[in-house]
């Protein structure tokens, strides 16, 4: 049996109000930094030093603030129709597999909902898996897009399954999609030349026209997903 993308044991520390308002500070701090040049990594230390944080809320700090970078506002849902997309597929799916999961999900400075599941090279299906392609892929035939091209990293365990599934589900919904396990993927993301899907800080940064499919789906179809907004009040 699978197991479920849901919290992790140490995760009940964004449940504690006192903890959830110095993170926020961190967060406010960490951009600050960052919109003054300094490395990620230094930055990260520096902030996760002074604010005593444990490993797991360092991950989320960084990836709720934001670096200031200009980048294009994300396009609306409704402008989506007929138009040609690339998604950035594990970062779609591991979002929608933790909201659908019960885990945490992060507001960013820059709007984006985003996961910290921290998975580096390998991916393990879930109980969630074949339910957040679905959800997906429902909601981009309801967007009517002309197709959509799913990019897995190809070193990332499971990569070949996990596209066969999100395959699989095309053919069963009729939805103009396809997927493929690619090296690279970030890169090809870049210059795909349609909207990317995607909230991972790096491509937005790059001036892509850009879609955050993940949050659109969890405001309007998981109610119930776990939202942590660290955000400061001058960024929410």
């Amino acid at each position: 049996m699978r197991k479920h993308r849901g919290l992790a044991p140490e995760d009940t520390l964004f449940f504690d109000p006192k903890r959830l308002a110095v993170l926020r500070q961190a967060v406010g701090d960490l951009s600050w930094l960052l919109q003054r040049g300094y490395s990620t990594k230094a930055a990260l230390v520096l902030v996760g030093n002074h604010f005593q944080l444990v490993e797991r809320e360092r991950l989320a700090i960084v990836h709720t603030a934001g670096d200031g970078a200009p980048r294009h506002s994300p396009l609306a849902f409704e402008t989506l129709r007929g138009k040609a997309l690339c998604i950035d597929g594990f970062n779609l799916l591991i979002t929608l597999e933790t909201a659908l999961g019960g885990g945490i999900i992060l507001i960013g400075t820059d709007g984006c909902y985003r996961d910290i599941a921290n998975i580096h090279g390998a991916y393990a299906l879930r109980a969630e898996t074949e339910e957040a392609i679905t959800v997906a892929a429902t909601a981009l035939k309801e967007a009517g897009v002309a197709e959509v091209l799913w990019l897995f990293d190809r070193p990332v365990s499971n990569s070949g399954r996990v596209a066969a599934l999100v395959n699989d589900t095309a053919h069963r919904l009729s939805v103009p999609m396809e997927a493929l396990t690619a090296d690279e993927v970030d890169a090809k993301v870049k210059r795909c030349g349609g909207v990317a899907v995607t909230a991972d800080s790096e491509i937005l940064a790059s001036g892509v026209a850009w879609f955050d499919l993940a949050g659109w789906i969890i405001r309007t179809r998981i109610p119930d997903a776990r939202l942590i907004d660290l955000r400061s009040p001058a960024d929410a």
